[in-house]
């Protein structure tokens, strides 16, 4: 077979990766090899029947004899995390397309990102030049029950290039796209009709597992398996059984007796050793078993010995790996069926004990599953809290949401702690019931008398991390500091009490008060250096800090910092603030192109644990929409926001951000009545003066701005270039340009472009009338972006006799770009450029630049008329 895998993903079984052979007993069918070949001209081939009928082991005959190069991989129950499961489809496709991995790098460990890695694998696998291959995927059946995994694969098999092909085994009709592509006649299919042994094949192979039949028993056999291929195999094991006891073997006619677990028991198991017995049936509660879990599950050091004795004596065992062994899915259930028929009790304690051995060997996800089945969910809760971060952080959400819903409520009362530890596991998969779960913790505590202190204080980090989910930072500051107080110079020991200081960093970078000079900020990153993963995790945080307060050049010097942290640690929540920092960064010096694909993938995204994160891209998407002159796309992201602040974030931080963009949003459409409202909503001091200043200037009201601003009090460099620009406005002329200058001086220092921008037309003259003390890149940057935005005003007669060309070259206008610059704005000559500038003049009765450019600036919106929304939201 071509294409065999040199590498393995972490975490990947290499027998995973490759066709195990054949059994020397098994009959060449090449019919079916034959069909299988064939159906590969289409994009997708299923090979769909029940379980025992033969699929996997045509797949691997097909697989030695085809000469096109085969990627194979064979599911487990443990691939049911879509993460898992790419890993393992990246793994294998290594051996047909080497280097593919590097297209999805470490996204598919990231939550909400899944899709995109998909797709991100497509592309890659599209680009490439590459002789037809096929990839085979055996037992889909076991992961695309869920939702994540069917979404996935549905994408990756309608966009498969066209060079490779896809082979699925599967025992049912899998959650895929059958109906379309089999409408489009891109779908082979080979179904349990086909796979079934005919009388010949079936009476050829019993020839083969048990030559001393007599010819009337195959034949009686052979019809009664009905083509089953597992059947005829359990009836040929029962024949060899009877002859070793030297007796005959006679077909039973009971239909109680043609269960399978009849077969396995009676006719398989009944004569065989009683250890090696026990082993099978106490290893069957484990898919997958080495030597050393099988010591530990069955409390024999000689396990691993008697498994190897089973695949000897052809019990359904196969090795899979030096030490691991593997039992036929089928007998495992029948195994199993007996085991709960006989000795119910022992399950439970077999489960327990495989989940010790996996969670003493750091294997998480497997140890969950066991202490589950053991009906010991006070133990998956246990090790679920312990693990959260890490399994969240390795792209494990699915089965850590999985986990969670098949934990009965009941195991939160199990005592204090585990009602702590019940409201912790939901926070990074479902952080509506977070908070819920934290308040309802409150209340219980509040009707209670002699709380352990240490109980409350780790309340009170849950609390103070419910605050941030719910938009206000200020509260949440507060209870991480009450809750320090209580757990003293020991809080770093505390599972929760390392949490703390996140959180008040958290509080400071989302309040803009972020400056590493300070005593704050100093105090955080000393407390943070004896937790090195919380320090690491605080990057993420800082980057956000330094973007919001204005410094966007440090804020994109710490990304690349926090991006190689994220990298390494793989931590989810510092690599979503990072890509926050950088999007807001890039805004603000003016690389709109670079900000504008990472804010709409963030506002797309709902990482649980950081929905501020998201809010702030879904607002940076109002005020670009808004410098776009695109007030529907402004609407659509601001009520995208205002349904997030309602229901989910409602508190006063996130309130005072969105009132401070309903404000921008309303004065951009002429309604000073819905700016006044949304302005009431914000309760920051700073930004209350500021919005309240913005009002009064858009009603011709400067001494009522002037008033306003007195009691703006800035706590970052923004606020300082913010508050001279609107102080510029407001004050008198003999006042005004020391404002101007000291706002210039502060924001080209800093590199901010975009704030300055957005304050209109008026500041950027006035800037113009400075140029000479303005440093030359900086004001190159900051005319790029007056250029690029719709300027306001126009009345409809005027806009209808444009062109959409002719509007896009109006808008640049009033900006200072030479006719040049504006040409290769716009990516047209300098010729015809000037010939649309004639035209222009001739529709607006004008005779050069200067005119249309002010008339332009008189224009409410260079875009096409549209009919006013009748409400708003306030």
């Amino acid at each position: 077979m071509a294409g065999r895998i040199e590498t393995v993903a972490p975490g990947i079984f290499p027998s995973k990766l490759r066709p195990a052979a054949n059994p020397a007993y098994l009959i060449p069918r090449p019919r079916l090899t034959v069909l299988v070949e064939a159906s590969t001209a289409a994009p997708l081939t299923l090979v769909v029947a029940p379980a025992g009928s033969g699929k996997t082991s045509l797949l691997r005959s097909w697989a030695a004899e085809t000469r096109m190069p085969v990627a194979w991989l064979s599911l487990d129950d443990e691939d049911r995390d879509p993460s898992r499961l790419w890993s393992g489809v990246v793994a294998a496709l290594e051996g047909v397309a080497p280097g593919v991995g590097a297209a999805v790098g470490d996204r598919l460990q990231r939550p909400g990102e899944l899709l995109e890695s998909v797709s991100a694998l497509l592309d890659d696998l599209e680009a490439r030049d590459h002789a037809p291959s096929v990839l085979v995927i055996d037992d889909l059946h076991l992961v695309d029950e869920t939702e994540a995994a069917s979404a996935s694969l549905s994408l990756f098999v309608q966009h498969v290039p066209a060079w490779l092909r896809l082979v699925v085994g599967s025992r049912r009709l899998p959650h895929l796209p059958v109906h379309r592509l089999r409408a489009r006649g891109q779908l082979g299919e080979v179904r349990f009709p086909e796979l079934r042994f005919s009388f010949d094949e079936a009476a050829a192979l019993l020839a083969r597992l048990a030559p001393e039949l007599e010819q009337d028993v195959v034949a009686e056999v052979a019809a009664r398996a009905g083509g089953w291929a597992a059947s005829i195999q359990l009836a040929a094991l029962a024949a060899r059984s009877a002859q070793a006891q030297g007796r005959p073997y006679v077909p039973s006619r009971d239909d109680e007796r043609t269960h399978l677990e009849d077969y396995v028991w009676h006719e398989m198991l009944d004569q065989e050793r009683g250890d090696v017995v026990d082993v099978l049936l106490a290893t069957a509660v484990v898919t997958r078993i080495d030597a050393a879990l099988a010591q530990a599950v069955t409390g024999r050091e000689d396990a691993g010995t008697l498994l190897a004795l089973a695949e000897d004596r052809g019990l359904f065992v196969s090795r899979i790996e030096p030490s691991g062994f593997e039992v036929h899915t089928l007998v495992r259930e029948a195994l199993l069926a007996m085991l709960a028929e006989r000795t119910p009790e022992r399950i439970a304690e077999l489960h327990a004990r495989a989940a010790e051995w996996h969670e003493a060997h750091g294997e998480a996800v497997p140890a969950l599953e066991h202490w589950l089945r053991a009906e010991r969910p006070r133990d998956a809760l246990r090790l679920l809290a312990a693990q959260a971060p890490a399994l969240y952080d390795a792209g494990q959400e699915s089965t850590m949401l999985r986990i969670v819903q098949e934990l009965p409520e009941s195991v939160a009362t199990d005592g204090p702690d585990a009602m702590l530890e019940y409201a912790w596991c939901h926070l990074l998969v479902d952080r509506q019931r977070f908070v819920a779960l934290v308040g309802t913790l409150r209340r219980a505590e509040r009707d209670q008398l002699g709380v352990d202190a240490t109980w409350s204080a780790r309340l009170e980090v849950l609390e103070s991390i419910a605050a941030t989910l719910t938009g206000d930072w200020e509260s949440s500051a507060a209870l991480a500091r009450s809750a320090l107080r209580t757990l003293g110079d020991t809080w770093w020991l505390d599972p929760l009490g390392r949490f703390t200081w996140n959180m008040i960093a958290r509080d400071v970078a989302l309040s803009e008060r972020w400056d590493e000079s300070s005593y704050e900020a100093r105090e955080v990153s000393s407390a943070l250096s004896v937790v090195p993963d919380r320090r690491i995790a605080l990057e993420g945080s800082l980057a956000l800090a330094e973007a919001l307060a204005g410094r966007p050049v440090d804020a994109l010097r710490l990304v690349a910092g926090a991006r190689q942290a994220s990298e390494h640690a793989n931590m989810t929540i510092l690599h979503t603030e990072a890509l926050t920092a950088e999007a807001v960064a890039h805004r603000e010096l003016g690389d709109a192109p670079i900000a504008l694909p990472l804010l709409a993938r963030l506002a797309d995204s709902r990482i649980e644990p950081a929905p501020h994160c998201q809010l702030l891209a879904l607002l940076e998407l109002v005020q670009v929409r808004l410098v776009e002159g695109n007030l529907d796309a402004a609407e659509e992201a601001f009520g995208r926001a205002t349904e997030l602040v309602d229901t989910e974030m409602p508190g006063p931080g996130a309130r005072t951000w969105l009132g401070r963009a309903g404000a921008s949003l309303s004065l951009a459409a002429g309604d000073l009545d819905g700016a006044r409202g949304w302005t009431t909503q914000v309760v920051d001091p700073f930004w209350t003066a500021a919005s309240t200043a913005r009002v009064h200037l858009a009603a011709g009201e400067p001494g009522l701005a002037a008033d306003a601003l007195k009691s703006a009090e800035p706590r970052c460099p923004r606020h300082t270039v913010v508050a001279h620009l609107l102080w510029f406005r407001a004050a008198d002329a003999r006042l005004a340009d020391e404002h101007l200058a000291a706002a210039v001086q502060e924001a080209a220092g800093l590199g901010l472009v975009q704030t300055v921008a957005d304050e209109g037309p008026d500041v950027v003259d006035g800037i113009e009338r400075l140029a000479w003390r303005v440093p030359v890149p900086w004001l190159d940057r900051l005319r790029r972006a007056v250029g690029a935005q719709a300027v306001l005003g126009a009345p409809a007669d005027v806009i209808d006799d444009l062109t959409e060309r002719e509007l896009e070259v109006l808008r640049i206008l009033p900006s200072r770009l030479t006719l040049r610059e504006i040409a290769d704005e716009l990516f047209i000559s300098i010729n015809t450029l000037k010939f649309h500038l004639k035209v222009i003049y001739r529709k607006l009765g004008c005779t050069s630049r200067a005119e249309a450019a002010d008339l332009a600036r008189s224009m409410t919106s260079l875009r096409r008329p549209r009919q006013a929304p009748s409400t708003r939201r306030r």
